[in-house]
Formats: structure tokens, C-alpha cells, sequence
């Protein structure tokens, strides 16, 4: 019995020892390589954002976002879209992590991601076809044909015409499905639901749609009839969004005078045609402003004719970009805007990004802004 005894002894006090020697070694081990980013849509952030509020003291996991994704952050990585080109225009492909440095509020920041996108993107192209372009919707089919037979094989076109109604004319799909489809661009209802396309593309359309986004939106600018949504609430929608947006205003002023004799009473039609010169300038301004607040370009087109040329700029610019990540120094609080500033090392190239981000309140997330 003392023999079976001591042998158990023995037993336990080797498996101890084996414990605590592997203990020991696995302490030693250096720590794993983090993972990689990843994108998390705005869904599955919000469910994060749930799911880490139940469970009281389980530490946080590091953020992650897709390497395809420009704008849109998870927690406190905020992304910044940016095209570099020469002082003659020209676009440069081939730059390097550390020839990039970024300052937020004056401060430079350690860029902990970058990525130079050549990689597919999905785009919402949006039509106006209200009344003001009624004459003109064959020169607008030729400039959509155009656009999208520059897109690349892998790219996801969202296809969307307005005029008194929203018409989705497809869903986000490649140039190979949307061969397949019979898309018509009938203008029949009385309005130009512009606000309220914006902001249903924008929230209900590319909100939950992973990589990297763009809106391109061809109209005169004015609106008329939107009740979902408004320019102000428009371009707050824009600031937060992870979308990159180009906007083509075509000029309808030449064709206002048409449109307007058909008001017999002479001081009726004076005073409509001031009220329609001030909302083409609104419109200006709005178009400028959804362009710049989010690191697109707005582009003029006297006539349809030049529309073309604006397109061939644009799918240029999507296809060139740079995509740098930096997570803050110091607290940011929700609601708090931020400046950004993104330079390159060389004093002969020029970069245009986002310029400023604000901390989105709702969500707990920081969105790039302009």
C-alpha cells in the first residue's frame, strides 16, 4: 500500500513539475502578429457596438476595416481616401507608405494602414430626367452608355434615374449582369426628387455595402418636391458617410426661357424666372459641396456633349487612389470635428483628401469628413 502510495507521489509531483515547466516556455513565447484589417458594414459595427455594452468587463478587440474601404472606420481607425498628382495634373501611382504624413489638428499622426487602391469599386450613378432634361434624355443615355463602358469587369454599377419618383432602374451588379438586363429611361412624372434620391442611396442603397464607394450624380442641381429629405440633411448625411461623391451639373438655363412662356402673365413669369436663377445657384453650391465634403470633385458641363469627358475624369480618379489609416492621439469626443491634412514628402506633388472628420455619435464610430 506504501509502495502504490509513494508511486502516486511521484506521479503528481512530475505532472506539476511538466506544468510548470510549460507554463514557463509559453510565457516566453513572443505575443501572435495581430490580425488583418478587416471591413465591418455599418450593420455588423452596430451589432459589435451591442454585443460589447452586455458583456460588462470582456476586454475590446483590436478595430478592423477592409483594405478596399476608403472612408468608413471602425472605432477610433479613421481612413482617409487621397489622389496624389504632379503640379501638370498627372496622376501618381506608385508611391509608398513613408511618403505619406498626416496631421490632425496640427499634430502628425503614425500611419498605421495604407493601401494603394487599384481594386474594384461600387458606384451609384444617378440620373436626372426630370422635366428641365426632358428633350435631352438620348444625349443623357449616351453619357451613362459611356460611363459605364469605362467601368472595370469587377466593378458594381447601382444604376438610379429621378424625376418626380425615385426609379431603381438595378441593384448594385457587375458589367456582365447588367448586360443581361433591359434598362429604359422614361421621364413621366412631375418633380426632381434630388434630396430625396441622394439620401435614399446613401442610406438605404450603399449604407451596408462593404470595399470602396462612390456616387456620381448628373443634374442641373435644383430640386424640387423632396420631402424625405433636404440639402441641409443631404450634405450631414454625406459628411458621415464612407462614400466618395462626383457630381456633373449640366447647365438647363439656356432652355429656361422655353419653359417659362408658357406663363402668359408677364410679372408671374418675372418672378419665376428670378426665383429659378436663385435655386440654379443654390443648386451650385449644393453640388459643390456634396463634392468636396466628401473628397470628390464637382465637374461643369455647359451641354451634355462635355458630359462624357466629366466621366472619363472620374472612373481616371476611382481607379488611382490611396488609402491611408491612422488611429488619433488623444481623446475624441462625439460630435467633435477634426482637421486632417494629408501631404506627401515631395513639395512638387499635390494631394487632394478629405480635410476633416467629425466622431459620429450615434453609432460610437469616427467618420471621415470633409
Amino acid at each position: 500500500m506504501r509502495k502504490v502510495f509513494a508511486s502516486l507521489s511521484l506521479f503528481v509531483l512530475v505532472c506539476i513539475s511538466a506544468h510548470a515547466v510549460s507554463a514557463q516556455k509559453l510565457a516566453e513565447l513572443p505575443p501572435p502578429p495581430p490580425a488583418p484589417p478587416v471591413l465591418r458594414t455599418v450593420a455588423a459595427s452596430r451589432s459589435i457596438s451591442a454585443l460589447r455594452e452586455n458583456a460588462n468587463n470582456k476586454p475590446e478587440t483590436e478595430p478592423e476595416i477592409d483594405e478596399n474601404d476608403v472612408v468608413r472606420v471602425s472605432t477610433n481607425l479613421i481612413t482617409v481616401p487621397a489622389e496624389v498628382m504632379d503640379r501638370n495634373g498627372r496622376h501618381i501611382g506608385n508611391l509608398q507608405k513613408n511618403d505619406f504624413r498626416v496631421f490632425e489638428n496640427g499634430v502628425e499622426q503614425q500611419l498605421a494602414y495604407f493601401a494603394s487602391v487599384e481594386q474594384p469599386f461600387t458606384v451609384a450613378l444617378l440620373l436626372d430626367v426630370s422635366g428641365s432634361t426632358q428633350s435631352r434624355l438620348e444625349a443623357i443615355r449616351r453619357a451613362a452608355n459611356t460611363f459605364i463602358k469605362r467601368l472595370r469587369p469587377n466593378d458594381r454599377l447601382l444604376l438610379v434615374s429621378f424625376d418626380g419618383k425615385i426609379n431603381v432602374l438595378t441593384e448594385a451588379v457587375t458589367l456582365s449582369e447588367l448586360r443581361k438586363k433591359k434598362l429604359r429611361l422614361d421621364a413621366v412624372n412631375d418633380g426632381t426628387l434630388l434630396y430625396d434620391t441622394v439620401g435614399f442611396v446613401l442610406n438605404q442603397r450603399l449604407a451596408a455595402v462593404p470595399g470602396r464607394k462612390a456616387i456620381v450624380l448628373l443634374t442641373d442641381g435644383v430640386d424640387s418636391g423632396s420631402k424625405t429629405a433636404s440639402l441641409k440633411k443631404n450634405i450631414r448625411d454625406a459628411e458621415e458617410a464612407n462614400v466618395v461623391i462626383y457630381t456633373v451639373q449640366y447647365n438647363t438655363l439656356p432652355q429656361l426661357p422655353e419653359r417659362l412662356s408658357q406663363i402668359r402673365n408677364l410679372k408671374t413669369r418675372e418672378r419665376v424666372h428670378t426665383k429659378m436663377i436663385q435655386e440654379y445657384a443654390v443648386g451650385s453650391n449644393y453640388l459643390e459641396s456634396l463634392a468636396e465634403k466628401t473628397g470628390g470633385r464637382l465637374f461643369k458641363a455647359e451641354v451634355l456633349a462635355d458630359v462624357p469627358q466629366a466621366f472619363d475624369a472620374i472612373t481616371d480618379e476611382l481607379g488611382r487612389q490611396y488609402s491611408l489609416g491612422y488611429y488619433p492621439k488623444g481623446q475624441v469626443q462625439p460630435g467633435e470635428k477634426r482637421d486632417i491634412k494629408v501631404r506627401t514628402r515631395s513639395p512638387n506633388l499635390v494631394v487632394r483628401a478629405r480635410e476633416s472628420y467629425i466622431a459620429n455619435a450615434s453609432t460610437n464610430h469616427l467618420v471621415g469628413r470633409d
